[in-house]
């Protein structure tokens, strides 16, 4: 016999009011079951949070970035470089320096048979010819450049704490011009990131976001007019692209702990006041970690929150919220997910442990609770 209770099918939203609304959502997702009908009327269903298996392990860890592009994989884990291949063994590549954040990884493809690394303030060039990794050995190479990313032939490197950053010579991410640099002008904030969206270089300040693009110019890259938002980012690295545009979670002037999901050039709110509210209880929104992935026709944008001690997800499908955990068996208490860092590569979810040297292949098929139904939507 099936029975409804309404409003039990729904996302995480506990308010600072808990009389008005106290409910979590752990480990489970809203499918609504549109535009078919279900048994009894529902319009949705709670579905598990996808298991994880062995790929492989690194001699190294925690995981800090995966990266995948042209049917090769590669990843950053502690101060290693790795190749990871398809037969679930791996190879370390060479040594990097480290520090407690994510690493940036990206590639010129076959143009330049290079992919740029940026980990603990120092970058490096590995070869996909020779298989040998180089540090960036130009002086004119910015210090200390805190992540990277690749527009139109160009590499590109933000120096950390100013609101400066710089490209490459062309394919060539060994070679730098200290002339070959852009500042930005419209604001005073330092830049918190830089991200190729769409193409175009997303710039994330502290207080403020804007675009740019090369325009083909005597300066390469130059801001979109009109690009300006005033909403900017709490933590470098809160920044990922998410069903073809930037999330983030937002700070300026006026306050923080509010993610926002870019529409055209205008920052947009998704989170909800109950998310809102477990941002702000944070000791630290600079230390947060967000990666993304699309499944089952779900794109998800994770928030793994260090100094909250969990990991919160946005369904990109249906606006909805929940919170993703392990049960620690020793501390009875949850934990975030394991994860910290995802790519697809070999037809396969591989996720980054942020604990270890593991690289988990993460599938709906290996459920991490069972699949039910259980109530109207």
């Amino acid at each position: 016999m099936l029975v409804s209770y309404a409003g039990f099918v729904g996302p995480s939203n506990k308010l600072r009011a808990t009389v008005a609304d106290n409910e979590i959502t752990r480990n489970w997702f809203v499918e609504p079951i549109a535009p078919g009908t279900g048994p009894g009327g529902f319009q949705g269903y709670l579905k598990p949070t996808p298991g994880i298996q062995p790929f492989t392990v690194l001699s190294k860890g925690p995981l800090r970035q995966l990266w995948h592009q042209n049917g090769r994989t590669f990843a950053v884990a502690g101060n290693g470089f790795y190749e990871v291949f398809a037969n679930h063994t791996n190879m370390l590549r060479g040594l990097v320096a480290v520090d407690s954040k994510p690493a940036s990884i990206s590639s010129n493809g076959s143009a330049g048979n290079q992919v740029f690394v940026v980990s603990g303030n120092y970058g490096y060039i590995f070869n996909l010819s020779t298989n040998t990794l180089t540090q960036i050995g130009d002086s004119e190479f910015p210090f200390p450049c805190t992540m990277g990313a690749f527009i139109d032939g160009y590499f590109l490197a933000l120096k950390g704490r100013t609101n400066q950053f710089q490209w490459s010579a062309l394919e060539d991410g060994l070679t730098w011009d200290g002339l070959d640099v852009a500042q930005l002008s419209q604001t005073s904030d330092f830049i918190q990131s830089i991200t190729n969206v769409h193409g175009q270089l997303s710039i994330l300040g502290t207080q403020t976001s804007v675009v740019w693009a090369d325009t083909g110019g005597s300066s390469a890259f130059e801001p979109i007019p009109g690009s300006l938002g005033m909403q900017g980012s709490a933590g470098a690295w809160s920044a990922a692209v998410l069903d073809n545009t930037l999330c983030w979670v937002g700070s300026n002037e006026q306050g923080h702990a509010v993610v926002y999901r870019m529409n055209g050039y205008t920052p947009q709110r998704i989170s909800t006041h109950a998310v809102e509210t477990a941002l702000q209880n944070c000791q630290r929104l600079s230390d947060v970690i967000a990666w993304t992935f699309q499944m089952d026709g779900h794109a998800f944008y994770c928030l793994y929150i260090p100094s909250a001690d969990c990991q919160w997800v946005y369904d990109a499908s249906t606006s909805l919220w929940f919170q993703w955990s392990i049960w620690n068996t020793t501390t009875l208490k949850f934990e975030p997910w394991v994860g910290r860092c995802h790519t697809f590569a070999f037809g396969k979810h591989l996720v980054g442990d942020r604990q270890s040297g593991a690289i988990y292949e993460m599938d709906p098929s290996i459920a991490q609770s069972q699949l039910v139904v259980m109530g109207a939507a």
